[in-house]
This record gives C-alpha cells, sequence and structure tokens, in this order.
C-alpha cells in the first residue's frame, strides 16, 4: 500500500510536530511492506527525516505550520496547490498527522486524519485571534470530518471529547498514543543537572517547580503563577523558584507571554525564570534536578509534558482534564485546573512529603516506559491494515 503523509507539521517545535515526527521514524523503521510518501513545504529542512521516506516538496509561498497558526488562515493558492499535489501522486491513503495542516481531499482515496483534543471547540477564546481564525478552523475540521475514512486520536481522554463536541460513530474513530523522547530519562551525572540549572541562573540546592509546554492561554500558566506567588509568602517555601520551560518568542500560537510577564514583574519577578525555548536533552537534565514539575492546562488531548517528566523520574501535578489519570495512575497528583486552592495543596503536599516524591519518582518511570512510539506506529498500522 502507497501511503502518503502530509508533513506541513513536520518543522513545528510544539506537540504536533513531535507527532508527526517521532511517528514517521517509528513507522519507517517497523513497516517493511508499505511504502511512504511525505509531502513537504519548501521552507522545511529535510534533516532527520529517514532515507526510505520519498519525499515530494509542494511550491507554496508559505509555511502550513506558520500560515496556520498566526492568524487561522491559509492562503486559498496554497491550499489548492497542496490539494493538487495529494491528487496527482499515486497513493492509496492519506495520512494527516494533525487537522491543523489539513488540506481538501481532490480525489477519491482513503483520509486518515488525526483530532489531537478538542480545546478549539471547548476554549475558543483562548485558542482564536479573532472571529475569521475561528471561523476558518471550524469548516476546515468539518470538512476534515467528513472526509476521513477513520479520525485518529492520542488517547481515550481526546476521544470522548471528539465524539461529543463532533458527534461521529465510536467505529470511525482509532485511538494510538504518544510517548517520551529518549532524551527523556534519568540522569546519573549530577554534576551536568546542576550545570543545566546554573545556566538559569539556579542554585544547585534550590528547591524549583517547573512547567514545561507552550505559553498558550488554555495552559493555565496564570493560575500557577498566581499560586506560586502567594505559596512563596509563606516561610516555609519562600527559597523555592519556579522555572517556566517554554518557547515565547517563537511562540506562533496565541501567546500569553506578554500578560504572563507582566503578571510576573508584579507578583514574584525574583523567583520566577522564563527559560524560552530548550532542546530536549536540556529539558531533560533540567527536569532531573526539580522538585515538582505542573502540567495545569484546562485540556490536553494527551499531556506529552507530564510523561516526559515522569519518564526523568520527577514528580508530576497535572490537570484532571488529560489522558495523565489513565497513564500514569498513582505516579502523579491530580487537580481541577479551575481551582486553584488544589493546586497549592498539592505543591505543599509534594513539597514537604519525601516519601511520596520518591514513591512518584519510580512509579513515574514505571508508567512511562510502557509507552513507546514503536507501540503507537503499530496502532496505526493497524488502522491503515484496516483500509487496505
Amino acid at each position: 500500500m502507497r501511503i502518503g503523509i502530509d508533513g506541513g507539521t513536520w518543522g513545528n517545535a510544539r506537540g504536533y510536530g513531535r507527532f508527526t515526527r517521532e511517528l514517521l521514524d517509528a513507522l519507517a523503521k517497523i513497516d517493511l511492506r508499505n511504502s511512504y510518501t511525505l509531502f513537504l513545504d519548501p521552507f522545511t529542512a529535510t534533516d532527520g527525516i529517514p532515507r526510505n521516506i520519498e519525499i515530494i516538496t509542494v511550491p507554496i509561498h508559505a509555511s502550513p505550520s506558520r500560515a496556520a497558526s498566526a492568524d487561522g488562515f491559509r492562503s486559498p493558492r496554497d491550499m489548492w496547490t497542496f490539494s493538487r499535489a495529494l491528487a496527482k501522486t499515486p497513493i492509496d491513503v492519506i495520512f494527516f498527522p494533525s487537522v491543523y495542516t489539513f488540506v481538501p481531499v481532490l480525489r477519491k482515496m482513503k483520509c486518515v486524519v488525526t483530532i489531537h483534543d478538542v480545546i478549539p471547540e471547548r476554549f475558543p477564546q483562548y485558542v482564536f485571534k479573532n472571529a475569521r481564525a475561528r471561523l476558518f478552523w471550524t469548516l476546515k475540521t468539518q470538512l476534515a470530518v467528513r472526509q476521513a475514512t477513520r479520525v485518529l486520536t492520542v488517547s481515550e481522554h481526546a476521544r470522548r471529547g471528539i465524539e461529543k463536541y463532533f458527534q461521529l460513530a465510536p467505529e470511525k474513530i482509532c485511538v494510538t498514543s504518544e510517548a517520551p523522547a529518549h532524551a527523556f530519562r534519568p540522569i546519573a551525572d549530577r554534576a551536568a543537572v546542576r550545570a543545566a540549572l546554573q545556566r538559569f541562573r539556579i542554585s544547585p540546592d534550590a528547591r524549583v517547580v517547573m512547567y514545561l509546554g507552550g505559553i498558550t492561554p488554555h495552559k493555565n500558566v496564570s493560575m500557577l503563577v498566581s499560586v506560586f506567588a502567594e505559596l512563596i509568602r509563606d516561610e516555609t517555601f519562600a527559597d523555592l523558584k519556579l522555572l517556566i520551560v517554554g518557547d515565547y518568542a517563537g511562540e506562533v500560537f496565541y501567546s500569553e507571554f506578554p500578560a504572563l510577564r507582566a503578571q510576573v514583574d508584579g507578583s514574584c519577578r525574583d523567583a520566577v525564570i522564563f527559560t524560552g525555548y530548550v532542546d530536549d536533552d536540556t529539558a531533560a537534565h533540567l527536569l532531573n534536578g526539580v522538585q515538582v514539575c505542573v502540567l495545569p492546562s484546562l485540556d490536553e488531548g494527551f499531556g506529552l509534558p507530564g510523561i516526559e517528566a515522569a519518564a526523568c523520574g520527577t514528580p508530576v501535578i497535572a490537570t484532571r482534564a488529560s489522558a495523565l489519570p489513565e497513564l500514569l495512575g498513582d505516579a502523579a497528583l491530580y487537580i481541577d485546573p479551575t481551582r486553584p486552592e488544589e493546586l497549592r495543596a498539592a505543591l505543599e503536599r509534594v513539597l514537604q512529603d519525601e516519601a511520596l516524591r520518591s514513591k512518584m519518582q519510580q512509579l513515574g518511570i514505571e508508567n512511562a516506559r510502557k509507552l513507546t512510539w514503536e507501540a503507537a506506529a503499530e496502532r496505526v498500522l493497524q488502522v491503515f491494515g484496516e483500509l487496505a
């Protein structure tokens, strides 16, 4: 079977891009029966693409990842060009690793579209900059769902949301997973861990709370900052630092950074560090040096930063509105992302209970190890096989 893959998110540094890259890499390693063609734009580097994947570069005028995220609008000309390239290529299945860069399918073929979550449907005010972006997204996703032979998603939590918001029959939705990259692991070299912290002016003996992820409104980082600012007024926690790890300079989604920066400056400026973008290796070293990682999002289709933290042996406090309760179990503490008092209680408990941290560390490593990109790819292969 000849499978085409939309590479519109390949160069995206966030979760969509990681899903595309890791999944395609795993498929290239384990699938010896099917052939793959990756459709890229001229602005995306081909570094890291497996050698057994055919590449077709489509001559469009703007990167799909950036064009779709800046204001929710891609030019009709570029979308038509991309759709035509898919239609002219002899493929049996077209796979969109994210509905985010979906384009209309112009000829009859099997189509698999990945919808990672229903955050745009649940919280449009936190995702779209204007009404045009919201309308464009709605039209695009409705067409994608209609043209999809199967809708793929990344967790049972996300599947339930898709069923509710898109009114799809359960048999049309297939679930795979995500997994931590190899960089996320326990690191025995404590000198390297201390050096990573010192790079961001954090003392090696400091107690650190860490956030890892995007700086977008639905991530709810503002609640974390508010709770942290109150917490450090207590002498017991006056030494705490908050490390916010995420790309704010190159953010192409709806960014909360200006408001978040102002909030920090007005309440806890000397105790909060914004790192900006860091690579996986640096993020893993930081996770190995902090006391707890917090993921307070209003919703997560999966919650990969929580899995990455757990894979490093870092205790996790996470939103209940995610796949993490079903994946990490007792390896994490879970909060209602609308109740700051729950977050404060969870922070106090983890920071003060060494035995609890040790238990969460061991369980987190064990549970995160159960998730692999090879297993995720096997499930996607089953979906392709059902369509053959």
